[in-house]
Parts: structure tokens; sequence; C-alpha cells
């Protein structure tokens, strides 16, 4: 059954509106302020542009701390860079120097290489040849034994058969004494060209390292000690 006109009482307002306002836009006003003041209030631009500003400022080297969020390749690529600089200043490992060949041209005379060189073996490289510090040793001058006249009666077949010994060692002696002669002056000759190359690039080496140096004290004149 429906109810009289005369009982029917106007709903309350959610949230009062200025006075004279009409009712139903007084609920509209109230309901408006209330979703506005929920939601997060927007940050001036002023702040905005101020953080773009400072993350702008930060060095490029900075490794980020735990604050600091970074992603991607971009992020470690200062550290990388660091890092391979200080590798690329380690100590290189040493070289032997007699692995070492010095560009030149040398070519000795073939009737040299053939008496420094022994039939029937590999011919003698003056490059790659080295000799002991015995074999360097300057030796004593020998004098020769008196000789003693053997009679003709005394001149047997064992003392042919010495005598042939005796010249034949004497011969192979001074045949090797020869031969190592050869070989020293050959290999003489070769350190020779060799020295007098090397000292050129010492000299051109030396005029490059004042060149460096100067370079060097010119900066740290402008910048300061490295």
């Amino acid at each position: 059954m429906a109810r009289p006109v005369s009982d029917r009482t106007p709903a309350p307002l959610l949230l009062g509106g200025p006075a004279g306002a009409p009712p139903g836009g007084g609920a509209l006003l109230g309901l408006r302020s209330l979703l506005q003041g929920t939601s997060k209030p927007k940050e001036p631009a002023s702040c905005l542009l101020k953080e773009k500003e400072r993350k702008a400022a930060l060095p490029a080297a900075t490794v980020p701390g735990p604050g600091l969020e970074t992603a991607g390749p971009a992020a470690d690529a200062p550290v990388a860079a660091a890092v391979g600089g200080l590798t690329s200043r380690d100590t290189p490992s040493p070289v032997d120097p007699d692995t070492v060949e010095v560009l030149m041209t040398f070519e000795p005379d073939p009737a040299d290489l053939a008496l420094s060189s022994i039939p029937g073996h590999e011919t003698f490289d003056p490059r790659r040849h080295r000799f002991s510090e015995e074999e360097l040793k300057p030796q004593p001058i020998m004098k020769k034994a008196r000789k003693i006249q053997v009679p003709e009666e005394q001149k047997d077949e064992k003392y042919w058969s010495r005598r042939y010994k005796n010249n034949e060692a004497a011969k192979r002696s001074r045949d090797a004494r020869r031969l190592k002669e050869n070989q020293i002056s050959v290999r003489a000759a070769f350190l020779e060209k060799e020295n007098a190359l090397l000292r050129q690039e010492v000299v051109a080496v030396r005029q490059e390292l004042s060149h460096y140096r100067a370079v060097l004290s010119r900066y740290q004149a402008q910048h300061g000690a490295l």
C-alpha cells in the first residue's frame, strides 16, 4: 500500500553544501571533494626539473650504490672501461734476448762459409751459432819441441807407424783450429754489422724517449703529476 505524500521526507544530504544550493548539487560537490582527497597530490613541475638536473649532474664513472637502480649494459660500461684501463697497464712478460732477431741483410762470401763448415755437415750459420767461453778464450803460444834426429838404422817399422799417426793427429789439430778460427771470423763479421745496426736503433729509441719525456713534462706542468 502506497504511503501518502505528506509522510514522505526528503533524503538526507551526504555532505552539506553551501546555503541556498540545491539538494542534488550539494551531493555532487561532496562526492567530488571526497574523490579528490583520496588521490595523490601532483608534484610541481619545478621539483621534477630539479630531479632531472640532479641525475644528469652525476659523474659518468660513479659506481651505483645500494640506493641507486641501474639496468642494462650501459650502467656497467664505466666500470668495464676502468678495469680495461688497469689491465692494459700490466707489466709485459720478459723477452728472451736469444730469440730476438735483428732484421738485416748479411751475405757472407760462399767461400768463407765453405771454409767454416765441416765437410758432410750443415753449412755454418753465423746468425745462430754460439761459442762457449772456453772456445773463445785466448790460446797460449806453445813452443815447438826441439827436433831429435833419429839415426837411419833406428827407423824401423814401429818408428814409421808412430810417425804416420803423429802426422795425422797434427794435421787434424791444425784443421780443427783453422776451422774454428774461420767460424769465429765469420761470426765476428756478422756481429760487427749487427752491432752497428743496433747502435743506430738505440740512437733512434733515445731520441724518441727524450721526445716523450718532454711531452710528459709539459703535460704534468699543466695538469699535475699522474
